[in-house]
């Protein structure tokens, strides 16, 4: 059925992350993700799309059982595919969360695609791990950030900070040790902590991410996933906002 009504009544905004909660003709709560050409609408609970692989939750779970049977089983091209679809349905579900402020759910996603990236780096061999690894900072920073939100809904600070710090630490980890990188506080997802500690120590709860820094984080997202149409609409976006 034609949308265009439903995309009408809901303008794209290319300069945030539009998200909404609805009920669903099946009474279950859905997330709808406001995109350029459309919207993506995903379940709540379990897999976005709904679906149960193999008959388990998700790859991930189903993966996990074939490695309880063979410890030293190898993630095929294939199988890795799968997973790393899945992960970018979870992205799209924890980023749309994020901006609805629904933190916990942004830490059990965030959860998912860190265990995923596990399993990868277990399982698979160094060229296809070290190629979904450069995600996992990215991750780490919207995990740390979600705990750190709602540490301060609670008002405890100091928890919120020693969240922070730690995710700062475990970032400089994964680019020193597994990206070898040698400069890791110049990449986006320090320096976006190390905006949420000064707001958080000089003007108390931050507000959201300002739109161009979500830009440049959706930007690298682009590249890594060599989502390369997408990347080249984000930089007229940004080349846009710049003028």
């Amino acid at each position: 059925m034609d949308i265009g009504k439903i995309l009408s009544d809901w303008p794209f905004e290319p300069l945030t992350v539009s998200a909404r909660i609805i009920e669903g003709e099946d009474g279950n709560k859905k997330i709808q993700m406001r995109v350029d050409l459309g919207l993506i609408q995903m379940e709540y609970d379990g897999r976005p799309d709904g679906s149960r692989p193999k008959g388990f939750e998700s790859y991930l779970h189903y993966y996990r059982s074939l490695i309880a049977a063979d410890a030293d089983l190898t993630l095929v091209p294939r199988q890795l595919f799968d997973l790393r679809q899945e992960g970018l349905q979870y992205y799209h579900r924890y980023l749309s969360l994020h901006q609805l402020k629904d933190y916990s759910g942004v830490i059990r996603d965030t959860r998912h695609n860190l265990d995923i990236l596990n399993l990868i780096a277990n399982h698979s061999g160094a060229i296809e791990n070290f190629s979904s690894q450069q995600h996992r900072p990215y991750v780490v920073m919207m995990n740390a950030s979600a705990k750190i939100m709602l540490k301060l809904a609670d008002n405890d600070k100091p928890e919120a900070l020693k969240i922070l710090n730690a995710g700062i630490r475990q970032i400089k980890h994964i680019y020193e040790n597994i990206l070898d990188d040698t400069q890791p506080d110049l990449s986006p997802e320090i320096y976006q902590l190390k905006e949420l500690q000064h707001r958080i120590t000089d003007d108390g709860v931050p507000s959201e991410l300002p739109a161009m820094e979500k830009l440049e984080i959706e930007l690298q997202m682009a590249l890594l996933s060599e989502n390369y149409e997408a990347a080249a609409s984000l930089r007229d976006q940004i080349a846009k906002s710049s003028q």
